[in-house]
């Protein structure tokens, strides 16, 4: 990767009598200082152009008429289209020895703003990075970079950069980047994120967000935060930036896409549930304008030629799982039959309905039952097992191709190599299986897939071999299981 752009770099380059590391002036102070009085005293620059150019002109004020000007080249071209394009793989934890500028930058751009607006508490920026020697001597110990700088205490710290990756089209292709917080790790969602996009993947066009649609959506116009779309801007900049915001009233998204193809985007939570902060747009304009442009390295993206056709998931609704606890007693008690036919006494230990997804994106709903069998294996511990009905939507059935992103489906072998997997049929329905043993303990998941669109799994563990409960014997059973109990035309789209 190449060093990105910063306004200090290059400020310094235009001093040739002056090396980096003799110069006279603290110029990332300098970058600071230009920054805060520029959100200050925008008047006083007579409406100079927003963002880092406008920033240049404080810092040759600053610098008594010294030439300094951030630029925005544009990138390489690829040959392709990198919106429609990805990565076959997440990021790799690796030295990054941009690290501290791009850290460095994050908080000259962004600290004021998270501060002034109530985010964050002045001490929270308050910290100093290990050195290099550190960061190196813990690495040696067999770790990741990322993971060396956790092990000394920085990590997971307010407006510090980590890497990111996202998937799209349910995981079939990756996007990368790096990504930062409020440093609240205890709090089920961030009160602010600030987002650094790679080329690839994402594009620019306004739209619903998540990774359901491939390219995602950098930024939407459409309501989110509120049941009211927001207010919504594009500023197309004089040197190859395009500005976007959306105004929620109670929040604040912003996104900026540069000429090299990458992106920044941020997301604040400014009232929605009461907290009473309060940002200027303006202000949220200039951080993020004052962020440097980014050179990615690109060498792994790859055009998409095709993808799976996902059916789409379901948006998290947490009124569902109790409205469908009726049709999941049923839908056990109809599978407790059918266990009960071969193995009479089993009952249901538990039942509930769920979603399974990351929070924010599309989720699959499932019905999950315990069953206690009247089995007691090698060990003399009673035998149990998990139904879980998968309803449809956001999944595939079978299992996944080689070289396919595994996250579509429901059952996947390529992540642990001692599983046995196969694929077969019963009475024309795909069924799916993995067996995984040591010595003498079994452990099987049998997944049949039903042409209606549900599917159901079968999962048990026991220690020693139990008469009509083998491998064959489990498939049977599991094809044995009844329908769900749900009603098909909600789910018909």
């Amino acid at each position: 990767m190449d060093q990105h752009d910063d306004t200090a770099v290059l400020l310094r380059q235009a001093r040739p009598d002056t090396g980096a590391e003799d110069a006279p002036l603290d110029l990332d102070a300098v970058v600071r200082a230009g920054y805060r009085a520029r959100r200050h005293s925008r008047a006083v620059l007579g409406g100079a152009t927003a963002g880092v150019a406008g920033l240049a002109a404080v810092l040759v004020l600053s610098l008594g008429g010294l030439p300094g000007r951030q630029e925005f080249p544009a990138g390489t071209p690829l040959g392709f289209d990198p919106a429609t394009a990805g990565y076959l793989g997440p990021a790799a934890d690796t030295w990054d020895r941009r690290q501290p500028d791009l850290d460095e930058a994050l908080r000259d751009a962004f600290g004021d703003l998270a501060v002034d607006s109530g985010f964050l508490d002045e001490d929270r920026l308050d910290y100093d990075r290990p050195s290099d020697d550190e960061i190196r001597g813990a690495m040696d110990e067999g770790t990741g970079y990322y993971s060396a700088l956790g092990e000394l205490g920085y990590h997971g710290l307010p407006l510090q950069f980590g890497p990111w990756t996202d998937t799209g089209n349910s995981g079939q292709v990756y996007l990368r980047g790096l990504i930062s917080r409020d440093g609240d790790e205890e709090a089920e969602r961030s009160s602010f994120t600030v987002n650094a996009l790679a080329p690839g993947g994402w594009t620019a066009d306004p739209g619903p967000t998540g990774d359901v649609a491939f390219p995602q959506h950098l930024i939407s116009d459409e309501a989110s935060w509120t049941g009211d779309a927001p207010e919504f801007t594009t500023e197309e900049l004089d040197d190859g930036r395009t500005l976007m915001v959306a105004d929620h009233g109670c929040a604040l998204e912003a996104a900026v896409v540069y000429p090299n193809g990458s992106a920044l985007r941020s997301s604040w939570d400014l009232d929605c549930e009461g907290q009473g902060r309060e940002m200027d747009v303006e202000d949220l304009k200039d951080a993020m304008l004052a962020m440097p442009q980014i050179e990615y390295d690109t060498s792994e993206l790859v055009p998409v030629d095709e993808l799976l056709d996902v059916p789409p998931g379901w948006p998290r609704d947490e009124a569902w799982p109790a409205g469908a606890a009726g049709d999941v007693q049923a839908t056990m008690d109809g599978a407790a039959d059918a266990i009960g036919a071969l193995h009479p006494g089993v009952h249901v230990l538990d039942a509930a309905a769920g979603q399974r997804g990351d929070v924010g994106a599309p989720v699959v709903r499932v019905f999950d039952g315990a069953f206690a069998l009247p089995l007691v294996d090698a060990a003399d511990i009673p035998v149990t097992a998990n139904v879980t009905y998968f309803l449809p939507g956001g999944w595939l059935p079978g299992l996944p191709p080689e070289t396919t992103s595994p996250e579509p489906y429901l059952l996947d072998c390529a992540g642990d190599k001692d599983d046995v997997c196969e694929e077969t049929e019963v009475d024309g329905r795909t069924v799916a299986t993995s067996v995984f043993g040591v010595y003498d303990s079994h452990s099987y998941e049998v997944v049949v897939f039903d042409p209606a669109g549900w599917a159901v799994s079968f999962t048990t563990s026991f220690e020693g071999e139990l008469d009509g409960y083998g491998y064959e014997d489990l498939i049977a059973l599991a094809a044995a299981l009844p329908a769900p109990v749900y009603d098909p035309a909600e789910y018909d789209r």
